[in-house]
């Protein structure tokens, strides 16, 4: 009985905010120039990724409450300040009884702004979860659905990369932009975030962010590995399994 409603819960926010169409990005756009893909986000708005930590052992606590939280981050992606969300109903770290997790980003003008409108949730105000976020930047490219229907479905997993070397030339910085531009046009990355501020300043920023589509975690790494700034050791990488994507961009 309590998995049927989680489900139908779930299920109510999946079928309320809808699984909208992506506007494409044209196989050809190997700028690495950052593409605007959200009109009505406020111009000087980031993104930040926001990873969810499982505060409560109470599991009617959590079923009684999931309405409410639904609604709230329905309410959130339908204003546009939440996009790309993954949800993970296997996961094997912080996985508390049957309950999913679900990772997302969240567009704020700066991280208070962006803890603030965290922390009018319900799901943070009754310490059902925690959260830690992490600065993206803006969104470069979405999802290649083409290539991802040919692929078929595979699980997602989360790379946040940051730069150990900042002196590194303009031919690796193309280097590294084609070689990204490929994996994307053959669907193993998608949703792939750049951070400015992280690329230039010597600090812990997060530089870029992607999700990539891979059947295991290994798979995942080696196409990590396969980047230039991976191979001469300019960027390192973290990587975390986040299930499957459902839910893309607002119109």
């Amino acid at each position: 009985m309590h998995k049927y409603i989680i489900y139908l819960t779930l299920g109510f926010f999946i079928i309320s905010c809808g699984n909208e169409p992506q506007k494409k990005i044209s196989s050809d756009n190997t700028s690495g120039k950052i593409e605007e893909t959200n009109e009505n986000v406020s111009i000087g708005n980031s993104n930040y990724a926001v990873v969810w930590k499982w505060a409560t052992e109470d599991e009617e606590k959590v079923t009684n409450s999931m309405e409410s939280i639904a609604k709230e981050m329905t309410k959130l992606w339908e204003d546009g300040k939440a996009e790309n969300f993954y949800y993970n109903a296997q996961s094997q770290t912080d996985k508390f009884s049957y309950f999913p997790n679900i990772v997302f980003t969240l567009k704020a003008k700066n991280k208070e702004d962006a803890e603030t409108e965290l922390n009018r949730l319900k799901i943070v105000k009754k310490g059902i979860a925690t959260y830690i976020i992490y600065p993206v930047g803006q969104l470069w490219l979405k999802r290649n659905n083409e290539a991802l229907k040919k692929n078929g479905l595979t699980k997602s997993y989360v790379a946040v990369w940051n730069s150990q070397n900042k002196d590194y030339s303009d031919e690796q910085v193309k280097s590294q932009n084609d070689k990204v531009m490929e994996l994307w046009n053959k669907g193993k990355i998608e949703n792939a975030y750049f951070d400015i501020e992280g690329t230039q300043l010597d600090n812990e920023v997060t530089d870029f962010v992607f999700f990539v589509n891979a059947n295991s975690e290994e798979e995942a790494k080696e196409i990590c590995n396969s980047l230039p700034f991976s191979k001469e050791n300019i960027a390192s990488y973290s990587i975390h399994e986040v299930g499957v994507f459902f839910l893309g961009q607002t119109k």
